[in-house]
């Protein structure tokens, strides 16, 4: 299997088990829309209608609400189109359930990991039992690799000096010969706090296949790779400080030999995460000044 099809059957198993999540867990809040009405409804209510006999059944003498419509769904982030199906179904009971299947190739302009086709279409009465068909955008990175610079991917916390090194990692990791702030010193490689890791000089830092790490690690099989996986979110990520813990480990401990150093994390945007296989992090290691010495990769398990 190649790369690139074991990270698209990662990502889209996570991708069916956020679906499932959200169609089974009630009443999870919507923290992409807070307040919006998950369920669309006709924008014009009918009026009364006067029964003229026993043969009338319109839905305003009989109490009935009127007929739920597919909402649209289109731009919203992987977590968020979830959450709202599954709202959709918890307050219209009529059997609704979701096919999440390969995304859609994309390249800079469309966010990755947001809704890009649904069938039914908005507006669509929903009756009976009624399967959505829902793909997302992903960047083949077969297709495409090059830095994205979306006005909107600086999503926080973090923003200021830290935020411009985490940028340049980004497009290092999109395009190598960009560059990134690295110390002279070799830069170590490895996972969370180094099972397995490796020491890159600055000639194998451009040589993408050097920043393969091959373990059976999140139970998945590698080979993992920091920059393959920032390039593939066009840009959009999150910044904390420190160490962010492990989903759902929590382990947030440094490499023996980065033990001392600041740390500043990239992690996925929270409106993509419904469950821990959706998350990860990458943990960035910095000297006295502010120059790269380690990269720790971390990612969420089932």
């Amino acid at each position: 299997m190649t790369r690139a099809a074991h990270a698209v059957r990662r990502s889209w198993a996570g991708v069916a088990l956020l679906t499932s999540v959200a169609l089974t867990l009630v009443g999870c809040g919507d923290q992409g829309g807070a307040g919006e009405d998950p369920v669309a409804r006709p924008a014009t209510a009918r009026a009364p209608v006067t029964p003229t006999g026993p043969a009338t059944t319109d839905a305003a003498t009989t109490g009935a609400a009127d007929p739920v419509v597919m909402p649209d769904l289109t731009g919203l982030p992987s977590a968020v189109a979830g959450r709202r199906l599954g709202r959709l179904e918890a307050r219209a009971r009529i059997g609704l359930s979701s096919d999440w299947g390969a995304p859609v190739a994309v390249r800079c302009g469309t966010r990755p990991d947001t809704v890009v086709r649904q069938d039914p279409p908005p507006g669509t009465p929903l009756t009976g039992r009624v399967v959505v068909a829902i793909r997302t955008a992903a960047i083949d990175l077969d297709e495409f690799r090059g830095p994205c610079a979306p006005p909107d991917g600086d999503l926080g916390p973090v923003t200021g000096a830290d935020a411009v090194v985490a940028r340049q990692f980004y497009r290092f990791a999109a395009d190598p010969s960009l560059g990134a702030p690295f110390a002279p010193e070799d830069t170590w490689v490895g996972i969370e706090a180094g099972p397995t890791s490796v020491r890159l000089g600055a000639e194998e830092r451009g040589h993408l296949p050097a920043w393969e790490l091959d373990a059976a690690y999140a139970e998945s099989l590698g080979p993992f790779s920091a920059p393959d996986l920032l390039a593939r979110t066009g840009g959009y990520f999150e910044l904390h400080r420190g160490v962010v813990g492990t989903c759902p480990t929590g382990d947030d401990r440094a490499p023996a030999e980065l033990a001392g150093l600041r740390a500043i994390t990239l992690t996925a945007p929270a409106d993509t995460v419904a469950a821990c296989m959706e998350w990860w992090g990458v943990t960035l290691f910095l000297d006295a000044a502010d120059r790269i010495r380690g990269v720790a990769l971390r990612q969420g398990a089932p």
